[in-house]
């Protein structure tokens, strides 16, 4: 579908000559998507890696151009649907009456507040560039565990938001202050302290009254299913190390000099009891920069670039139940003192470090970990994976939602539909050292291989109704009106009030609804 050539050239007289294209080619390069032959297959299509075919792909440049385009496309009564930096399905449309808006055009970062810890964002500015800003001022942002090259604005907004150092800067829905949010009518809201009437600024999330932030993007986000946001305020914290990062060589095999105050531990806790007590203890010292349980398999694919590079690692993948801990320090006194604790809980729970043992990782891992790239080694093995699950409660129930999926995923390992990986493969972490925790179970499958699209997506439905059956809360990626009339009466019936909110907010249905719920009857 194309736009008609008097609709074309309204969007055109907005952005200007080039910044919109309804082509073929275009269109279709924008429909395909990491991870959306699986989704498809879900919801009853052919499982091939491209959403619906947009209209139109358009790139504003402000939030004034923002709201003419989403103004013009409720007088049309097209759909949006809004990408960052567009890793995954999340961003793609449900519908092929709907005009994408690629937002790499606003790229700026705003303010960056080094007194009262915090940023002011557009939506394309990538997790590594505002750290690199932000280590001048030797602070450090949350990275979410999609990895560096992602948005922070987005995952602060619209989506989930778990990272690797989610120990000490916790979950991304804990750490968006102010935003400024173009709504589905075109109109712009500010929430928290920008919206205030004099001396407006962006240090707070909340102002005088009640929140919006949970309508805004509750839990896991509505993946711009209410509108474009066009700025935000994220949460700084202090570098956890020095902020000197020399490092050499041509990738992915880059060399790296390791920070004075930064060590790894990686420890075998034999069993799921003692992994929840160990993880509980390490975080009750609040002394952890990272703190992950991770099968055996995803501890040998952290400190590998390679299939080959697996290879040496087979003494680690052995490992029962591995808890991988770095700590990290600005000082002397304070490394020494976190090294003192890790020495008292190793001797407490008689549990031994490999590191430098059994194992010794090269230097540039401890760059990747600064970085919070360790997430995109689980493409390693087969060259996609996807998480089933997403528990957010107790250690003990993260643990129990980890091991009733085990023999599941075994299943599939067995039909040969996804890799491998014992039927362990678990990340597991804790916010805020320790105040509740996250676990997903990132499978590794063949998005080359038909049958291994249809056996990963089988198999995470069946995890979504084991969730149900074992009351493990609601996974990651409950979202679409499926799943959450799925979900809902489990659970309040929330599905109910999420369906108001959507009609409330957007009674043209003009953001498309395909990753958050559509209005009754549509």
């Amino acid at each position: 579908m194309f736009l008609e050539k008097e609709i074309f050239k309204e969007f055109e007289d907005i952005v200007g000559v080039g910044n919109i294209d309804d082509g073929v080619v275009i269109t279709n390069v924008y429909a395909y998507n990491w991870c959306m032959e699986i989704f498809n297959y879900m919801d009853g299509k052919e499982p091939i890696p491209f959403s619906p075919i947009p209209k139109a792909v358009i790139l504003p440049s402000s939030t004034e151009e923002v709201q003419k385009i989403v103004k013009l496309c409720n007088k049309y009564r097209i759909q949006i649907k809004i990408q960052s930096t567009g890793l995954g399905p999340w961003n793609q449309p449900s519908t092929d009456n709907c005009i994408i808006f690629d937002m790499r055009r606003m790229n700026k970062i705003i303010k960056i507040d080094e007194k009262n810890l915090y940023a002011v964002i557009e939506p394309y500015v990538s997790g590594a560039q505002l750290q690199v800003e932000t280590m001048k001022y030797d602070l450090t942002i949350h990275m979410p565990g999609a990895g560096p090259m992602v948005s922070p604005l987005a995952s602060a907004t619209s989506m989930n938001g778990p990272g690797f150092t989610s120990p000490c800067t916790g979950h991304s829905a804990r750490n968006v202050l102010a935003v400024e949010w173009v709504l589905p009518d075109g109109e712009v809201m500010k929430l928290g302290s920008y919206g205030l009437k004099n001396n407006s600024d962006w240090f707070h999330g909340d102002g005088p009254g009640p929140s919006l932030r949970g309508i805004m993007r509750g839990w896991a986000g509505t993946k711009s299913g209410l509108g474009v946001f066009t700025k935000v305020a994220v949460k700084l914290f202090p570098y956890p190390c020095s902020t000197d990062f020399n490092v050499k060589g041509n990738s992915p095999n880059y060399d790296f000099d390791i920070p004075d105050f930064m060590k790894l531990y990686v420890m075998d806790c034999g069993n799921f009891k003692k992994l929840e007590d160990v993880m509980l203890g390490v975080e009750e010292e609040e002394i952890s920069f990272m703190c992950s349980y991770l099968s055996g398999f995803a501890v040998m694919a952290i400190f590998s670039n390679s299939i080959e590079s697996l290879m040496d690692k087979i003494p680690i993948g052995q490992m029962k139940a591995p808890l991988v801990v770095i700590i990290t320090a600005r000082t002397k006194r304070e490394f020494a003192y976190k090294q003192k604790v890790m020495d008292f809980l190793l001797n407490n729970f008689k549990i031994e470090n490999i590191i430098g043992k059994i194992y010794t990782p090269k230097p540039i891992f401890y760059a990747e970990a600064l970085r919070s790239n360790l997430g995109l080694h689980g493409f390693i093995a087969t060259g996609g994976f996807q998480s089933s699950k997403g528990v957010a409660d107790t250690a003990a129930v993260c643990l129990r939602s980890t091991k009733s999926n085990i023999p599941l995923k075994q299943e599939f390992i067995k039909k040969e539909a996804i890799a491998n990986d014992f039927g362990e493969g678990t990340w597991m972490t804790s916010y805020e050292s320790g105040h509740y925790f996250h676990m997903e179970s990132p499978t590794m499958f063949d998005q080359t291989e038909e049958s291994s699209v249809k056996g990963m997506a089988e198999y995470m439905e069946k995890s979504n109704q084991l969730d149900l059956l074992k009351h493990l809360g609601a996974p990651f990626f409950v979202e679409g009106t499926r799943m959450h009339e799925l979900f809902g009466p489990y659970m309040s019936n929330y599905h109910i009030w999420l369906r108001k909110i959507k009609e409330t907010f957007d009674p043209n249905n003009i953001s498309d609804s395909g990753f958050y719920i559509s209005p009754q009857n549509k």
